[in-house]
């Protein structure tokens, strides 16, 4: 055995093994050790995952943790910051790529499932825009604005003008509420309202507008709000 060598690399080496032989195996920190490896491959990991995951229970409470609290973490810089950023865009676009351009968004379970990866994990509200053709078919994506923990400001022009830009047919109204209620508030109807009245005007249709929580959504759509 190298001297040399810190001893964490032999312990690393064996869940690695372990991982390719059944992934399943690994406790919870364990792949959260293997993970943060490669965000500090000198560092011992296993002591740092441990603490994160007594303060965050899952990896999802992880990735949905505000950078500045994560900091107050012993272990945790700037670059693990960063690097849990990569780690959920990366399982946001893996999410995202089971809806393909040309997809159908022909209920609120599709939206959602289109959106939540994007926005369940963000701290503050983002308003988001689906640009749909005459068959309901996916044609874009795109982020309006983001906010504050309770408030994300949009214009109907900005919405309005994107789904100009796109040709489309229709749109989808998409936002976040970070609180974890995901009923609308009275400025998130009167914003729908404009919102379908400019676009009504424009010969472009307002299908729906989803709002997304941790754990659940609503959909104006089903109840009757568009």
């Amino acid at each position: 055995m190298d001297s040399n060598k810190p001893h964490h690399t032999g312990h690393r080496q064996r869940l690695k093994e372990r991982l390719n032989h059944d992934p399943s195996s690994l406790q919870d920190y364990e792949i959260l050790e293997l993970v943060l490896g490669y965000a500090l491959p000198r560092k011992d990991t296993k002591p740092l995952a441990k603490n994160l995951l007594k303060r965050y229970p899952t990896f999802k409470d992880i990735l949905a943790a505000k950078p500045g609290d994560l900091q107050s973490v012993d272990g945790i810089g700037p670059g693990i910051i960063t690097f849990l950023k990569l780690w959920g865009e990366f399982w946001a676009r893996t999410e995202q790529s089971g809806i393909s351009t040309k997809s159908t968004l022909d209920s609120p379970e599709k939206v959602v499932r289109l959106a939540r990866s994007r926005l369940q994990f963000k701290p503050i509200e983002e308003f988001w825009t689906i640009m749909v053709d005459n068959k309901n078919r996916l044609l874009g994506f795109e982020k309006m604005s983001r906010g504050t923990v309770d408030q994300a400001p949009v214009f109907p022009r900005e919405i309005l003008t994107a789904a100009l830009e796109k040709r489309s047919s229709g749109i989808i109204l998409l936002h976040n509420h970070p609180g974890g209620d995901p009923h609308p508030s009275v400025q998130d109807r009167e914003l729908t309202r404009k919102i379908k009245e400019v676009s009504t005007a424009l010969g472009i249709r307002l299908l729906d507008h989803v709002i997304i929580s941790e754990d659940s959504f609503f959909s104006f759509q089903e109840h009757g709000y568009v």
